[in-house]
């Protein structure tokens, strides 16, 4: 403990770790506080809606007393004790309006210095601090400091109070220091306190109201009492008054344990030898550096205390998370310091740095525990919030340092920033303006700084002018040097000369609509009377582009409307060609909606998997990958976009599935089949149809139609097999059936009607019905055409081996007709219905009907 004690002005104490500051106490007989001091003082104001009192204790500002720090003995009821730690609840209190009235004497102790126009806040339960005891009157029973949280220990000094002779109608609580001293020592203790009290007493019989009836000790005596620990090996003093004082004081208090005190005679400072100065430069600045790069920008106002953690140049972690990591740890040693460095209370605000560990979160408000227990102030915190946000509440023990180190800024006012010139000088323009505006002022005279004159008087000087003019009234433009910059002093006369209260003037209502409207129509019939002269227009180079002038300009609406009625046409063209194109665009994917949340299982179903394979997968990513997923069991709830991220780890497997067993459309191929020996066998087709009729070719147009469709879904392997099937019957004579003519006219009709128009020929495949399989597997003529409708995909039909394929090509080449009865089954397939059809016609029964209507 180091003590700088300057007689008379200043005393300074510090209590060093390892070379750190860790705490300091600063006093000036200027600005000592009064927290402790008792006083009887006299009621002068009872606040029912607040449920407080205001109490003249004799200092400038009123005390405020709230209704729950009124003791008992106050209440209506008469004289009522309370036992030490059992407070009387809020709701079992009386109103205070029947507990105390106006003019009511009271004694009362301070417990917090008052705050800008806040007054000290007070309280009638009286404590009358020791070394090792705390005496409180009015109450019963002794207990032990909640600090102590070991019941066997707390049990033990109990037994302890116990056998001490106390006296009467005094409560004792045994302080952390107290802990495990002898019983002699805490006799000495309870007698000094008792010697303090008969003190308070004889002055308060003799003395008026309102008085001070107990002074606490000063800053040193104060610091040695409440802050001196075992841990303390020395005290350092430069001044040999300071110096006998502590040697008295601790004779009385600790005559065993006390420390070793040291009187400084070097003639270098005391806190410059150890390093101090430095440290305490920190505290009074807003903004704190951290060891590893980052820093603390503290901001106290009325309301709370603002603590921003910033990683800075701070880059020595591998990644983001651990980076903020280390920087919130270091951030939650250096706040608590702070805090009791600069004595903050009130309520406290950290802006952390995100972390999305759940585990780091917890580290640091361990530390933040941990560090606050060391602080003798109570604390109260929060868990980190999902905003990054640390919230906590501290108890003011005493004035901050800031408070009791500068002063409002007098330019300022306490904001650190001031309006400019060229603002304040807009704002001199307005509010002369509205001066002259009244018929009393005649003329205004106005008080400025330097740079806001030179300002006016170049800037906005036409502006003035202007209003002069109007108003024929005069303005004045004082210069003062010894003014601020964003500060204007306004004096009114009026047209004698004569000064003007300016609080006085009068204010006139605001105008309403309708006389808006009149003064409007008052100004066209005049015909513009009262307007400036025009002046010449110079000519000059084209101006720059102004954004609202051709915004406003009847051009750009004209441009922008004929570009609206382009983009109609458009839209109507498009629906347009949307309307002509082919039905049946259903097979087109559906634009799906934004995904939902949903649990891990139900999405782990949908992927064809189980929620342990997406865990497994998750937990084998790295941290960057992982993001803010966080699955844990198959309950996990998964975002929208978290379900999106998980389905792409499985997406390229499925998209290759899906390729690798879709179909492939074959592009038509143009001028016909003339590899392979195709083109022969169509000449035929072309020559032997020619003779059918016009109701045979519209069936079959219908046909082909449909079976093209039905084609397109046909593998690759079946049409190379129907090829060889077209080989091996190449050379076969056809059998002269009906039903083998109309198949051919039907495959002839589509080349002729094409050879005279696009010469593309039409793919179609030959209309396969019962009893015709043979007929058509021996015709040769019609081979061709099953290999042109080759290209074209066939109805998927029942699949047949190739030795079924290679039998039947025999069976045709050898011009046997007779085939069993189960052969013909096989072959026949079954009747196709009309693509598009609602009734479910077949090709046969469509035949027939055209047939019966011809």
């Amino acid at each position: 403990m180091l003590v700088n004690d300057v007689p008379g002005e200043e005393t300074r104490i510090a209590i060093l770790e390892n070379g750190h500051l860790e705490e300091l106490f600063v006093e000036r007989m200027s600005t000592a506080t009064s927290v402790g001091n008792v006083y009887r003082g006299r009621v002068t104001n009872v606040e029912a809606a607040i449920q407080a009192a205001f109490v003249d204790f004799g200092h400038a500002q009123r005390g405020f007393l709230h209704i729950s720090d009124l003791h008992p003995r106050y209440f209506p009821d008469g004289d009522a004790k309370e036992n030490v730690g059992r407070k009387t609840a809020r709701r079992d209190r009386p109103p205070i309006q029947e507990a105390l009235k106006k003019g009511d004497e009271i004694v009362v102790q301070v417990l917090k210095e008052g705050i800008g126009t806040k007054g000290p806040t007070l309280t009638s339960y009286i404590s009358i601090p020791g070394r090792m005891m705390v005496m409180m009157p009015h109450m019963d029973r002794v207990g032990v400091t909640r600090r102590v949280e070991d019941e066997d220990e707390r049990r033990e000094m109990r037994k302890i109070l116990d056998t001490l002779d106390l006296p009467d109608n005094f409560g004792f609580i045994l302080r952390t220091a107290g802990m495990g001293r002898s019983k002699a020592e805490l006799k000495r203790d309870v007698a000094y306190l008792t010697r303090l009290w008969k003190m308070m007493d004889r002055r308060g019989e003799t003395v008026g109201t309102p008085c001070e009836l107990y002074t606490e000790s000063d800053v040193l005596i104060r610091t040695i009492r409440d802050v001196l620990r075992p841990s303390i090996k020395a005290i350092v003093v430069d001044s040999e008054s300071a110096y006998e004082r502590c040697n008295a004081f601790l004779k009385v208090i600790a005559p065993r344990s006390a420390p070793k005190v040291i009187l400084y005679r070097r003639a270098l400072p005391l806190f410059h030898a150890y390093d101090l100065e430095r440290q305490i430069e920190l505290i009074r600045a807003s903004e704190v550096p951290l060891p590893s790069g980052g820093r603390l920008v503290i901001e106290q106002t009325e309301a709370l205390v603002a603590i921003d953690v910033n990683s800075g140049r701070s880059r020595s972690a591998r990644d983001s998370e651990t980076n903020a990591f280390r920087t919130n740890m270091e951030a939650a040693d250096e706040i608590c310091r702070q805090l009791r460095l600069r004595d903050m209370g009130g309520l406290i605000i950290h802006d952390l740095i995100d972390m999305r560990h759940a585990s780091h979160r917890k580290t640091v408000e361990e530390r933040y525990a941990e560090n606050l227990k060391r602080d003798r102030a109570r604390t109260t915190i929060l868990k980190i919030s999902e905003f990054g946000i640390l919230e906590m509440t501290r108890q003011r023990m005493r004035p901050g340092i800031r408070s009791g180190s500068f002063i409002e800024c007098p330019t300022c006012r306490g904001h650190g920033e001031i309006m400019g010139a060229d603002l304040v000088a807009a704002d001199i323009v307005r509010h002369v303006g509205y001066l002259l505006h009244h018929e009393d002022v005649g003329r205004v005279e106005i008080v400025v700084s330097p740079k806001v004159a030179s300002v006016l008087l170049s800037t906005r000087r036409r502006h003035l002018n202007s209003i002069e003019e109007r108003l024929s009234k005069s303005l004045d433009v004082r210069v003062s040097e010894a003014i601020a910059i964003d500060r204007v002093d306004y004096y009114a006369y009026d047209r004698r000369n004569s000064d003007l209260d300016l609080s006085k003037l009068s204010s006139k209502s605001p105008p309403t609509v309708e006389e808006l409207e009149t003064d409007k129509d008052q100004l066209e019939s005049n015909g513009g009377q009262g307007r400036s002269r025009r002046r010449r227009r110079r000519r000059g180079s084209a101006p720059a582009a102004d954004a609202t002038a051709v915004a406003l300009s009847g051009e750009l609406a004209k441009e922008l409307e004929e570009i609206d009625r382009q983009e109609e046409a458009e839209a109507k063209e498009a629906a347009k060609k949307k309307g002509r194109s082919k039905k049946g665009s259903s097979s087109k994917s559906k634009e799906t909606g934004p995904v939902k949340p949903v649990r891990l299982y139900v999405l782990a179903k949908e992927l064809g998997l189980t929620a342990k394979e997406i865990i497994q997968k998750f937990k084998e990513l790295d941290e960057d990958a992982q993001g803010d997923l966080e699955l844990k069991s198959h309950m996990s709830m998964v975002t929208g976009d978290q379900v999106k991220i998980i389905t792409g780890w499985y997406k390229p497997e499925d998209a290759e599935e899906e390729d690798g067993g879709k179909p492939r459309r074959r592009r038509r191929r143009r001028g016909g089949r003339g590899r392979r020996g195709r083109g022969r066998g169509n000449t035929e087709e072309a020559q032997t149809g020619s003779g059918e009729n016009s109701d045979a070719e519209s069936s079959d147009d219908n046909e082909v139609s449909s079976d093209s469709s039905q084609e397109e879904a046909a593998p690759k392997k079946k049409r190379r097999s129907r090829r060889r099937r077209s080989k091996a019957s190449e050379g076969d004579e056809p059998a002269s059936t009906a039903t083998e003519e109309s198949a051919e006219s039907d495959s002839a009709h589509a080349p002729e009607e094409q050879a005279g128009t696009t010469k593309k020929r039409r793919r179609r495949r030959r209309r396969r019905s019962g009893g015709s399989s043979e007929s058509g597997d021996a015709s040769s003529g019609q081979q061709p055409s099953e290999g042109g409708s080759s290209d074209s995909e066939p109805k998927p039909a029942k699949k047949k081996s190739k030795t079924t394929r290679r039998k039947k090509a025999v069976v045709s080449s050898d011009g046997d007709k007779a085939a069993p009865a189960s052969q013909e089954a096989e072959a026949k397939p079954k009747p196709r219905r009309l693509y598009g059809s609602r009734r479910g016609i077949s090709t046969v029964d469509a035949k027939s009907r055209a047939e019966e209507r011809d």
